[in-house]
C-alpha cells in the first residue's frame, strides 16, 4: 500500500511548496515548546493525535500529504516517522535526540533500543528548547530577537520548574510503579525509582506478573500509575490485588510543563 501511496504524495508536494509554512512536530509537547518560542511567527501541526501513542501510531495517506507541505520537521525517533521520511525530502528535518544523554535499553517497546521519551525531563527540555530557538532562527532570522527572547522566557520556566522538583524529591526519593516505563528521564534527573508492569511494550506473562505481585507487596505502595495509550490491565489487575489505588497520566499532554509538575506530585503524593 505505502509503495503505491508514496509517488502520489512526492507528486503532490512538488505542487504544494508555496503553501502556507508549517513546522511539524511529532507529539503535543513539542508544540508547546515551538509556539513558546516562535509565537504567532509559526503555525505548528502535531503528527500523532491526541490520545494516540507516539510508539505505535501508523500516518494515514492523508496526514502524509499534509506532512509534505511542511517546512521543518522536528522529529524524536519514533517508529512512525520512518514511514514519513520518504515524502518529506524537502522538509528541513530537526532530530530532538541530538546532544542528549540518552537512556539505552530504557524502553524496549516495539523495538527501540533507547528510551524515547525524551520530553519528560525538565533538563532535557532546556536543550530541544535552545535546538528549536537556533533551528528557527537560523530559517527566520528577522525574527532572531523575539526567538531570543521567549526562549530565555522559556527556559527561566524549565529552570524554575527543576528548582521546584528537587526541592519535592529532596527528602523522599519513591520507587513508582508504572504500566509503562515512560518516565525513565524524569527518575534519573531526581533519583526515583521506577519498575515497569509491562514487557517490552507488551502485557506481563502470568509468571512475570506474579514475581511483580510479590516485589510490589513489599514497596507498600499505595498507588499503581497507568497510561490511556497503554494497556493497563496488568496494571489494574495488582492494584486491585494489593489494594492500591490506579492513576491515571497522560505523559502527552500539550502543556509540558504543567504536565511534568502533576507528575512528579502524583509520585511524590502531593
Amino acid at each position: 500500500m505505502l509503495r503505491l501511496i508514496l509517488p502520489i504524495l512526492l507528486l503532490f508536494s512538488s505542487f504544494h511548496l508555496g503553501a502556507e509554512s508549517e513546522i511539524l512536530v511529532s507529539i503535543a509537547p513539542q508544540k508547546y515548546l515551538v509556539e513558546r518560542i516562535g509565537g504567532s511567527e509559526v503555525t505548528v501541526q502535531v503528527l500523532v493525535p491526541l490520545g494516540a501513542s507516539s510508539h505505535t501510531y501508523e500516518p494515514t495517506p492523508k496526514q502524509m500529504i499534509a506532512a509534505a507541505k511542511g517546512k521543518i520537521w522536528f522529529r524524536i525517533g519514533e517508529p512512525f516517522e520512518e514511514r514519513l521520511l520518504p515524502v518529506c525530502s524537502r522538509v528541513q528535518i530537526v532530530d530532538q535526540r541530538e546532544g542528549l544523554d540518552l537512556i539505552r535499553g530504557g524502553c524496549k517497546c516495539h523495538g527501540i533500543g533507547y528510551d524515547p521519551h525524551i520530553w519528560l525531563s525538565p533538563r532535557l527540555l532546556k536543550t530541544q528548547a535552545d535546538q528549536i530557538a537556533q533551528t528557527l532562527i537560523a530559517y527566520d532570522p528577522l525574527n532572531r530577537s523575539l526567538y531570543q527572547k521567549n526562549l530565555i522566557e522559556l527556559q527561566a520556566d524549565l529552570d524554575s520548574l527543576d528548582t521546584y522538583l528537587s526541592h519535592l524529591f529532596q527528602e523522599h526519593l519513591p520507587t513508582v510503579v508504572v504500566s509503562h516505563p515512560a518516565y525513565g528521564y524524569l527518575c534519573r534527573d531526581y533519583g526515583i525509582q521506577q519498575i515497569a508492569i509491562e514487557m517490552e511494550g507488551k502485557e506481563p506473562t502470568p509468571r512475570y506478573l506474579a514475581s511483580l505481585m510479590t516485589q510490589v507487596r513489599a514497596l507498600n505502595t499505595e498507588r499503581i500509575f497507568v497510561q490511556k495509550q497503554h494497556s493497563s490491565q496488568g496494571g489494574t489487575r495488582i492494584a486491585r490485588e494489593i489494594g492500591a489505588e490506579c492513576i491515571f497520566l497522560d505523559p502527552y499532554k500539550e502543556d509540558v510543563i504543567a504536565n511534568l509538575k502533576s507528575i512528579a506530585e502524583a509520585f511524590a503524593f502531593r
